[in-house]
Parts: structure tokens; C-alpha cells; sequence
């Protein structure tokens, strides 16, 4: 064997254990999908926020918070999906994933057309609320609204049953869309409704393709009918858990926006928002770790193994990613703000730094919130709704600067990963003698 064989070799061995590491080879997957993604969405804010300004920047980031909120059902509705994908993907079911595939395609599709309604009658009320006079910028908001119902419904097939690159497709496919749309209308004088009519064109073709890659993945149906055998009182215990984890979560990452926008003026809130849009590149750098997690824990799970070394991998890998990024922050705040979302924003930069740590302790927060709902395990869920009231009670009481609101964040935050960790000990602990007992 030549010299130049042997060094190829030793160079090759390490990257074959990588990619034979199941973990590692969908997270790289996942991370490369995500980085693009997370680019497409900085290109979308950079080009946004100089085109429409300060106040108008605090509008479309208004109404971005208000669409996370309002897509609580969607979030509830997905992880179940994925769980339940998951479940049938690791016993090779491929009829009950087509199937659940189908149904909710169906209902989600009328759960599409009622939100719709509703929100249509509901537009001026939100529009005072968030001091918007623009109704149809609201109205796109609600259809971007309807229409995700369904788009990452049926995504969550593909995350389950772990066809992370049909499932990247999809989410990029969705980004790049709203970038070319969105930019094209708001430069051709649209403002911030022609960045909401760009946003629900691309929700629309998105969920065309993830409809025909979920179905085509599995061919025609079977000749004989299946049933999709889900326990109906576990699947109720599974819905209220899930339910009240996902709008838990949701409103500790957006709720803040909305109360910023409702309590200080618009240029205030434009700043805010700025520095909002640090914390979504940090948070959106670690967004594939949770999705990664969440349908392998729960695979595990239902083969009865241990997924605690998942956990393990999965929280050294999120702080192995956020903690240069926070160093980064800390050291050119202001040069953050100016690239992201230009010169008009630098006055925001003194909150960058505190503002992206209680992002951090997000990040984290959303990993065990993920790994719990993967493992059935819903203890955490007292503690957190407690924490998010006290979150929003704390900043409608004390929001003498956007220096409050920031620490609020913090603190509420760091209690609430301990809470999600402590959770997981518990259940630990209560556990163990009765596995012994057994």
C-alpha cells in the first residue's frame, strides 16, 4: 500500500464512522438544510427591513409573531404527526403512514377554511390591538395562517419517518419562494402587504410539493383497508400534552414582540425588532437539532430503548453551536444590527448580547420540551405554563424600557430549563425502583 493510500485512509476512517453514525449523518444533513434556510431568511429581513424602515420593520415583525401565536394548532398537530410517523415508520408500517398522510390532509384542509373565516372576522380587532391600520397586510397574514394548517401537517410525515432530505427540500423550497416573492413585490412599491401576499404565494407551492413527495413516497394504496390503530385515550392524553407544550413554548418565543408592539412606540418597537432578528439567526441555527431529536427519541421509545444518550448528544451540539455565536454578539453588537438590519437599527445594539443569552436558554428549553413529548413524559408542563404567565404578567407590569422586557426574558427562560431538566430527574428517579421491581 502506497504512502498516499495509508494518509487517505486514515483521513477516510474517521468520516466513515461519522456518516455510519445515524445522528451525526441527519443532523449534517439537517444543519446544511437549516444554514440555507436560515440564509434565505437573513437575505429576506436584510432586504425588508432597509426597504420599508423602522416602523414599517415593527409591522411585518408584528405580524410574524402574530402568525407563530396563531399557528399553535399547527405546531400541536405536526408533533403528534411525527410521533405517531414515527411509531409506524420503526415498524415498518408504510400503508398506516399513507394513511395517517391522507387524513390529515383531509381535515386539515378544513381546519384551513374555518380559520380562515374567522380570522377575516376578526381583522380590525387585531389590527387595533397591534395599532396596524393596513387590514389586508392582516388579511395575508391570516391566509399564510389557513394555509400553514396544512403545509407542515403533512411536512411532519416526512420528519417522522426521518427522510430529512424530502424534508429539507420542502422547507427550502418555502423560503426561497417567499424571498423571491415577498422582496420582488416590497421593491416594486407593495410595502408590507406585498411581503405578506409573497409569503402565502410560497406557502401554496410548498405544501403542493410535500403533498406529492409524501404520497408518492408510498405508492398506491393497499388493496385491503387499514385501520390506523391509535389508542383513542392515548391519543387524548398525547393531544392535551402536546397541546398545552407547543403553545407553552410558542408563546415564550414570540409573545414578547407582541407585548413591545403593544406597550412602546413604533420606533421603539422597530428596535426591538431588530434585535428579535439577532435571535432568530441564533435560534434558527439550532432549530435542526429538536426536529432531529424529537422522531428518534420517540422511535427509540417505542422500541424500548435508551434515549437519554440522544439528549446527551443533542445538548452538547446546541451549546457547541450557540456559544460562538453569542461570543460574536458580545463583541460586535453594533456590526451585528448593521448587517442584519441596517445603519437606522444600531441604537438597538446595546440589548443584542443579554437579549441572545434568554435566546440561548430558548434554544435549550425547546430541545427538552421536543425530548419529553418524544418520550411521553409531560411533567414539565405545570411549571412551564406557570413561568409563562409570570413571563407576560412581568412585562404588562414593568416595561419602563426594553431593558425590562430583556431581563424578564432571562430570568423567566433560565427557570424554565430547569424546570424541563428538573422534570426529566424526576421522572428519572420515580422510575427506577419500579424498573428494578420489575
Amino acid at each position: 500500500m502506497t504512502v498516499e493510500a495509508i494518509a487517505l485512509r486514515r483521513v477516510m476512517g474517521p468520516v466513515r464512522r461519522v456518516m455510519s453514525n445515524d445522528f451525526l449523518r441527519h443532523s449534517a444533513l439537517l444543519f446544511i438544510a437549516t444554514s440555507l434556510v436560515n440564509f434565505l431568511n437573513y437575505v429576506f429581513n436584510f432586504a425588508l427591513s432597509r426597504r420599508l424602515g423602522v416602523e414599517g420593520f415593527a409591522t411585518l415583525s408584528s405580524l410574524v409573531s402574530l402568525l407563530m401565536i396563531l399557528s399553535i394548532p399547527t405546531g400541536i398537530l405536526s408533533l403528534i404527526a411525527i410521533k405517531y410517523a414515527a411509531t409506524y415508520h420503526a415498524a415498518g408500517d408504510a400503508q398506516r403512514i399513507r394513511k395517517l398522510s391522507l387524513a390529515l390532509l383531509k381535515w386539515t384542509s378544513a381546519a384551513s377554511v374555518a380559520a380562515f373565516v374567522a380570522g377575516m372576522a376578526l381583522r380590525s380587532q387585531i389590527g387595533t390591538f397591534l395599532h396596524i391600520s393596513d387590514t389586508v397586510s392582516i388579511a395575508f397574514c391570516i391566509a399564510i395562517i389557513a394555509v400553514g394548517l396544512i403545509t407542515p401537517s403533512v411536512r411532519s410525515i416526512l420528519q417522522g419517518e426521518q427522510d430529512f432530505l424530502r424534508y429539507s427540500i420542502s422547507a427550502l423550497l418555502e423560503t426561497f419562494l417567499k424571498l423571491a416573492a415577498a422582496v420582488t413585490l416590497v421593491y416594486a412599491g407593495f410595502g408590507v402587504r406585498g411581503a405578506m401576499l409573497g409569503w402565502t404565494a410560497a406557502t401554496i407551492c410548498a405544501l403542493a410539493y410535500t403533498v406529492w413527495a409524501v404520497l408518492k413516497r408510498h405508492g398506491v394504496p393497499a388493496g385491503t383497508q387499514v385501520q390506523l390503530g391509535i389508542d383513542l385515550r392515548r391519543l387524548l392524553q398525547t393531544t392535551a400534552g402536546v397541546g398545552l407544550a407547543t403553545a407553552f413554548l410558542t408563546c415564550l418565543s414570540f409573545m414578547d414582540v407582541l407585548l413591545v408592539k403593544h406597550y412602546f412606540d413604533a420606533r421603539q418597537a422597530g428596535l426591538y425588532a431588530s434585535v428579535n432578528l439577532t435571535g432568530k439567526v441564533l435560534l434558527f441555527l439550532v432549530a435542526f437539532v429538536p426536529a432531529i431529536v424529537l422522531p428518534k427519541a420517540a422511535a427509540k421509545t417505542q422500541l424500548r430503548e435508551n434515549a437519554t444518550p440522544l439528549l446527551l448528544q443533542a445538548s452538547a451540539l446546541t451549546l457547541l453551536l450557540t456559544l460562538p455565536i453569542l461570543a460574536i454578539f458580545a463583541i460586535v453588537p453594533a456590526g451585528v444590527i448593521r448587517v442584519l438590519a441596517g445603519i437606522a437599527f444600531v441604537p438597538a445594539a446595546p440589548y443584542v448580547f443579554q437579549y441572545d443569552c434568554a435566546i440561548a436558554l430558548l434554544a435549550m428549553l425547546t430541545l427538552l420540551v421536543n425530548y419529553n413529548i418524544a418520550i411521553h413524559r409531560f411533567a414539565f408542563l405545570l411549571p412551564l405554563g406557570l413561568l409563562l404567565i409570570g413571563e407576560v404578567t412581568a412585562i404588562a407590569l414593568y416595561h419602563r424600557s426594553l431593558w425590562d422586557v430583556v431581563h424578564v426574558l432571562i430570568v423567566g427562560n433560565a427557570l424554565a430549563v430547569g424546570a424541563c431538566a428538573g422534570s426529566l430527574l424526576y421522572v428519572r428517579r420515580e422510575e427506577a425502583p419500579r424498573a428494578q421491581a420489575a
